[in-house]
């Protein structure tokens, strides 16, 4: 593997030219709550896996737990935030979230992401996901980071083929989203695209 298994969550703060990639405080759930929960948030939920929390308490306990945990356990997870405030007017506003996790190949990670809607369209998630990508080929040492989106996600598709990923399967019936079959489709960036091993 090539994290630690009982590695804890001290990866350093990531930093882009507009963003700035940390873990998450009580102080951030209020501030993200609100487009991720209920009907209003459902721009960005109805793209992912998780439904949204019923509570900001929710976000704190899921911060907490990605701040103490293990990766094996528990992945890490950033928040993504404005680093100078030139996006949202507050330097250090949480935008998004995202995170990375262990496969069953212990070569691969997975990474999974979401960004605020009044902020879609500007380039943001990609500085955010070539971050983490550099990070867990130059640093942790894994030889492909997976993807897995929404057939219907075509924003998010778009998004993995400009950064080099590949449509590596689809996955038919991936989930039951609000109370429908969802199939997936599964992206692959390789650290060298030549190896398919």
């Amino acid at each position: 593997m090539a994290i630690a298994a009982d590695a804890i969550n001290d990866t350093p703060v990531l930093v882009t030219p507009r963003l700035e990639l940390s873990f998450g405080t009580a102080a951030d759930a209020d501030v993200i709550f609100p487009y991720v929960h209920g009907e209003a948030g459902r721009a960005v939920t109805d793209t992912l896996i998780w439904d949204g929390p019923e509570a900001p308490t929710e976000l704190t306990a899921f911060f907490e737990l990605h701040r103490t945990g293990t990766f094996a356990a528990n992945g890490f997870h950033w928040l993504v935030r404005d680093r100078d405030g030139s996006l949202t007017g507050t330097t250090g506003h949480a935008i998004g979230a995202i995170g990375m996790r262990s496969t069953d190949d212990p070569d691969m990670c997975d990474i999974g992401y979401w960004l605020i809607p009044p902020l879609w369209g500007r380039g943001l998630m990609a500085e955010a996901i070539a971050v983490v990508v550099e990070r867990a080929f130059g640093h942790w040492g894994f030889e492909a980071v997976g993807a897995d989106v929404f057939s219907t996600n075509e924003r998010s598709a778009a998004l993995l083929l400009k950064l080099g990923f590949v449509r590596d399967g689809l996955m038919p019936d991936y989930n039951i989203k609000r109370g429908c079959p969802v199939d997936g489709v599964h992206y692959v960036l390789r650290r060298h695209p030549g190896n398919f091993s």
